[in-house]
């Protein structure tokens, strides 16, 4: 694999921009034959594809991401599901610089309808996903690589850094040219990973946070700007209609931006009436206050929304998933775009790792087993009688394409009439592995990994504020903890402290309600517990009924026996249920006394001047 670094001067910004780049190279930006790997989304390669004077072909895993670019081009063709070769055709005829938007299992109804390809060219749009996804369609893959070969020049591209190991051990990959972009002007995008035993449930904690009017904000040139919205990517359609029915959201909060098929519109229509699949709103139009995403939006799909937070939740334990949000954070950071959006340059991870842990010693004799069962399955299927053959045809056809590869790499080729070895889901299967294993369990290679891919994930960072508030809008946390913390934010001043204390105010408003009648001392020496804290409380308001009974009785200038404050105090508690019993020095607590000697009929005795009010 030849490699190429095209640095990229500070004053571009996109690769769209003709006149800088002539200044600069004395051309404009073409995109190559080859791997591109444009280093950071929304720097402008597909509109470059859209906008140039070739006849091209665009092509994605994602059909909303085709739907999103022909609302934005509305010349294009877009061939998805249901488009014939007439109409391919006609649009051929009609239009002088044809621009088509095609789906990776329609490629090939271009082949026939275009006879001469010498000046076409392909751009294949966010190509990680043919590994990213080649655990459950890797045939259709295959087939979409096999028809590129029909054209002379074919750019893959993509923002996502894909390691040399797995491009070298595709066939179709290994030999080709590879440019990597390298911006000298690059966007920091910081993210606030938590490590959580339920992602779901931080997922419902934070739908509940906004629905309760308490949005996390930042400063901007000393104004406080609030999250009024928020964008959750998930990877089950089934969690998002558990998270809606949970929270009891309603449609006209919710938009849904989900693949187009009859399971996910029927999954939709089990949370109620109203609620269908949505789309991506354009530049200028209304955004909802939850937005909710599956995978069909994390390529290159663009929002414009004005205050949204981006939230990606990582459930391990569901298979296929964690590879796709690991591998797809720098496309997910890249979707915000709107420079006004102070939170677009914010992500918020929340993952857990998957319970089944293997080594790596383990995962690469399993893998080897794998490979050998491969083998000899293929041998033996291709060695059988044709009777034998054919229904070893049928049952592979029958095994379910999402777990198609569990026990093996055996695949059937249609057209070579055989069985053979399907080296994308086994090159997928090591990347599965590599991620969950490296990107989720170890911290330091999760952090390792953002750093390279340009995001900030140092401790010290300029939106600590929304990252403290975050702490505590994700974790559910147990009373100690958030009652120690508040405590800790009333005794401290500066603005982080000060909105990550007002964080908790909204969202547990008790906490002030105990600091301001107790008191941080208080309630550190009543160990943060919550029931202390009650039994205190309740402590505290009979106080506050006694010392207004008393007020009643007993006066400022009094003079008064101690047998006869002993008696009007312990009536007083008796009055209220004050399990207590009165001594005359307890009224210390609710007036300031002096001890005197009070004349009386059978002598001078002990009794207190009442000087003062408490």
């Amino acid at each position: 694999m030849k490699k190429e670094t095209i640095k990229i001067p500070t004053s571009i910004k996109y690769l769209t921009e003709r006149d800088k780049f002539i200044e600069e190279f004395g051309k404009t930006f073409d995109l190559p034959n080859g791997i591109l790997n444009k280093e950071i989304p929304g720097c402008g390669a597909t509109t470059v594809a859209l906008t140039d004077e070739h006849k091209t072909i665009i092509c994605s895993p994602r059909n909303e991401l085709l739907k999103n670019k022909h609302e934005q081009y509305p010349n294009t063709l877009i061939v998805i599901g249901g488009v014939n070769s007439k109409e391919i055709e006609n649009y051929l005829q009609t239009t002088a610089l044809p621009k088509i938007l095609v789906s990776y299992d329609s490629v090939h109804k271009l082949i026939d309808c275009i006879k001469d390809k010498s000046n076409w060219r392909v751009v294949v749009d966010e190509f990680q996903c043919l590994l990213a996804d080649s655990s459950f369609k890797s045939e259709i893959e295959l087939h979409f690589l096999n028809n590129s070969r029909s054209f002379p020049y074919v750019t893959f591209l993509s923002a996502t850094p894909i390691l040399d190991k797995y491009l070298e051990q595709i066939e179709h990959f290994k030999d080709m040219n590879y440019y990597q972009l390298d911006w000298e002007n690059k966007e920091i995008i910081r993210v606030y990973r938590e490590r959580s035993n339920s992602p779901i449930n931080a997922a419902l904690e934070i739908i509940r946070y906004y629905q309760n009017g308490n949005y996390p904000s930042v400063y901007v040139n000393g104004e406080r700007i609030y999250s009024k919205e928020c964008v959750v990517f998930l990877n089950s359609v089934n969690n998002i209609v558990n998270i809606i029915k949970q929270t009891e959201l309603k449609p006209e909060e919710v938009n849904i931006i989900v693949g187009n098929s009859e399971d996910n519109d029927k999954q939709i229509a089990k949370i109620g009436a109203g609620f269908t699949r949505g789309r991506i709103p354009l530049k200028g139009e209304t955004h909802k206050t939850f937005t909710f995403c599956t995978s069909t939006a994390y390529a290159g799909c663009d929002f414009y929304s004005t205050n949204a937070a981006t939230f990606v939740i990582s459930d391990c334990n569901r298979p296929n998933t964690a590879v796709d949000i690991a591998t797809e954070l720098v496309q997910i950071a890249g979707r915000q775009r709107l420079a006004c959006n102070p939170f677009r340059k914010f992500l918020t991870f929340i993952y857990n790792v998957n319970t089944e842990e293997i080594t790596q010693d383990e995962f690469n004799e399993n893998l080897e087993n794998k490979v050998n069962v491969t083998l000899d399955e293929i041998k033996e299927n291709n060695n059988a009688n044709k009777l034998l053959k054919a229904k070893r045809i049928k049952d592979f056809m029958r095994i379910p394409e999402r777990i198609r590869y569990q026990d093996s790499y055996t695949m059937y080729d249609e057209e070579k009439d055989e069985f053979v070895f399907n080296r994308l889901a086994y090159v997928n299967e090591q990347y599965c592995f590599d991620v969950q294993k490296f990107n989720y369990q170890n911290g330091v290679m999760i952090k390792r990994q953002l750093q390279d891919s340009n995001f900030d994930v140092s401790e010290n960072q300029t939106y600590a504020v929304y990252e403290e508030q975050l702490k505590h809008l994700i974790k559910k946390e147990s009373f100690v903890d958030r009652m120690q913390a508040y405590c800790e934010y009333r005794s401290k001043q500066g603005l982080i402290v000060n909105l990550a204390m007002l964080t908790l105010e909204g969202k547990y408003p008790e906490l002030k309600y105990y600091y301001d009648a107790l008191g941080g001392d208080r309630i550190k020496a009543l160990n943060y517990k919550e029931k202390q804290l009650i039994n205190e409380m309740h402590i505290v308001e009979t106080k506050d009924k006694v010392r207004y009974e008393l007020r009643q009785t007993i006066h400022v200038g009094d003079r008064l026996e101690t047998s006869v404050i002993q008696s009007v105090l312990q009536q007083t508690y008796d009055k209220f249920h004050f399990t207590k019993s009165a001594k005359a020095t307890d009224l210390r607590e609710f007036y300031e006394m002096h001890p005197v000697k009070i004349p009386t009929a059978d002598g001078r005795k002990n009794g207190w001047e009442i000087r003062g009010v408490l």
